[in-house]
């Protein structure tokens, strides 16, 4: 799952890049890529909460409430 979430990560980086300098730059398929943009933010923010969510997950193993 790891490999995933990295893939989709960088996959949204570069939707998002691409949307953001097409439409800066004034270059044809601006309009176009601007749902490509959006679907590239969704995917940057699933990947970092699920990285944020494996994180709590290993510190919630890590520690054990019951044992002081």
């Amino acid at each position: 799952m790891r490999k995933i979430a990295l893939i989709v990560l960088l996959s949204g980086i570069i939707l998002a890049v691409a949307a953001y300098i097409t439409e800066t730059n004034d270059l044809p398929g601006a309009a176009e890529l601007r749902t490509p943009g959006f679907i590239g933010y969704i995917f940057i923010i699933s990947a970092i909460a699920w990285f944020s969510l494996h994180i709590l997950y290993q510190w919630a193993k890590k520690s054990d409430p019951y044992h002081y």
